[in-house]
């Protein structure tokens, strides 16, 4: 039976931080006890040839006596070592310790426990006197043991602990996973509106959900935008091509010269164009709002491009009885693509000239302000109702007002998606008097 919890992401880097804590442990005590255990031996051999030291001192003040004397006071005392004293080689004159090899400076012995060790230092006092003093090494042997055993429980305490905490923390991983899971099957069940629930701890799991939220806003908006589209390319283009299919029927059944059938070619090939034109406006909005024009991005002065704007429809406005004027400030440079912006100044005074009647004073103002570069398409013309602003940047949308000018809605509508790409903010700026101003602010080249 697979266990879930033993499998989450969770459990393993908490089973891989444990396996790292178990080596770390093991190679740390193994290095600590042999640390320990040197340090032990030197201090047996440092205790053991002091003892030497001081027989070879009686033996240098008063010979043999002194060094026999000395050697009986050291074994009589309370936890006592080893020691021997030699004369010719191998005959014992004292010391509790069988005669023996002499052996100079640091000497190891077996002791007759089997298992056991006896360490000390041997010294020769003359050419015939030898001396050697040690002790059984089995108590740093037995303290070695213990500080092993400590060791072992500590890193089984550990071990435990590692365990325990590793499950704690796969089912707090599991349990929030569990709801994106849900989540998005809920999603995919049809339920746009459901959204991971967040903590608010602002750690990764949090910034993750934070993150598919957004995006599943981002998804349903989309889709909103697809099905108005859907429903608003039915609607709008059921006139042109309902006219497109009446002139050919027209013509199939009353052309008879050729002149005839010439005027209704001509006549459906305007409006294949007219329709070609909106599938094309829809594919460029489409492409903008995919980000794809964010690689030719370079610093651009919003005041040229207004001066250009001003050069380009100066003469449109005074065809049409309105006046178009600038009012611009200095040093606001921002990021963008060039062409789109051309695009997106000139729908909006398109916008102005087409939709308000003669003598309208249009006016493009760029300010700077709070790092960003305001500009703003003013007009006092009859401006627009404020239940309808909100509606105006969407796609095929159109005031009743404009249905007898041509156009099918889009100019607004790449104004919004052009903005967006420049994460410019878009807003119908409410007026004192009559009129509609638009206004777009750009985060500065800086701020980018």
């Amino acid at each position: 039976m697979r266990i879930r919890l033993l499998h989450t992401e969770g459990f393993r880097l908490s089973a891989s931080y444990a396996a790292v804590f178990a080596v770390s442990v093991l190679v740390m005590g193994s290095i600590m006890l042999f640390i320990a255990q040197r340090e032990f031996r030197h201090q047996v051999v440092t205790f053991s040839r002091g003892e030497a030291v001081a027989i070879q001192r009686g033996f240098a003040s008063e010979g043999i006596p002194e060094a026999l004397e000395v050697v009986e006071q050291l074994i009589g005392a309370p936890d006592s070592s080893d020691y021997l004293l030699l004369q010719k080689g191998t005959k014992r004159l004292a010391g509790n310790l069988p005669p023996m090899e002499p052996r100079e400076g640091t000497v190891s012995l077996p002791s007759a426990m089997p298992g056991h060790e006896i360490l000390g230092s041997g010294i020769r006092l003359s050419p015939d006197v030898y001396v050697f003093a040690g002790s059984d090494t089995d108590r740093s042997q037995r303290v070695l043991k213990r500080m092993a055993q400590l060791l072992a429980w500590l890193f089984g305490a550990a071990l435990l602990v590692a365990a325990a905490g590793g499950a704690l923390v796969s089912r707090s991983f599991l349990h929030r996973t569990d709801a994106m899971a849900k989540a998005c099957r809920a999603i995919m069940d049809g339920d746009m509106k459901a959204r991971i629930p967040l903590r608010g701890t602002q750690d990764e799991l949090d910034r993750l959900a934070n993150t598919i939220n957004d995006m599943l806003d981002r998804i349903v908006q989309l889709m909103e935008n697809l099905r108005q589209v859907t429903n608003d390319i039915a609607h709008d283009l059921r006139t042109p091509v309902a006219h497109l299919r009446y002139g050919l029927e027209r013509a199939l059944a009353d052309a008879v010269t050729p002149d005839d059938h010439a005027q209704a070619l001509a006549a459906a090939i305007a409006k294949s164009d007219q329709i070609l034109a909106l599938f094309a406006a829809m594919l460029r909005i489409a492409q903008i709002e995919g980000g794809a024009r964010r690689a030719a991005f370079a610093p651009i002065e919003l005041a040229e491009l207004l001066a250009q704007m001003r050069d380009l429809f100066s003469a449109v406005a005074e065809e049409s009885g309105d006046r178009l004027d600038i009012d611009v400030a200095q040093g606001a440079v921002i990021r963008g693509d060039r062409e789109l912006l051309v695009q997106l100044l000139s729908n909006l005074v398109e916008n102005a000239i087409l939709h308000t009647p003669p003598g309208t004073e249009i006016v493009l103002v760029l300010r700077v302000s709070g790092g960003r570069a305001v500009v703003t398409a003013r007009d006092n013309g009859p401006g627009v109702p404020a239940e309808e602003q909100a509606k105006l940047f969407q796609r095929f949308y159109r005031r009743e007002a404009s249905r007898s000018q041509p156009g099918y809605g889009l100019g607004l509508s790449l104004v919004a998606a052009v903005a967006e790409l420049h994460n410019a903010a878009l807003t119908v700026v409410p007026q004192p008097g009559p009129g509609l101003a638009v206004e777009i602010s750009f985060p500065l080249a800086a701020d980018a």
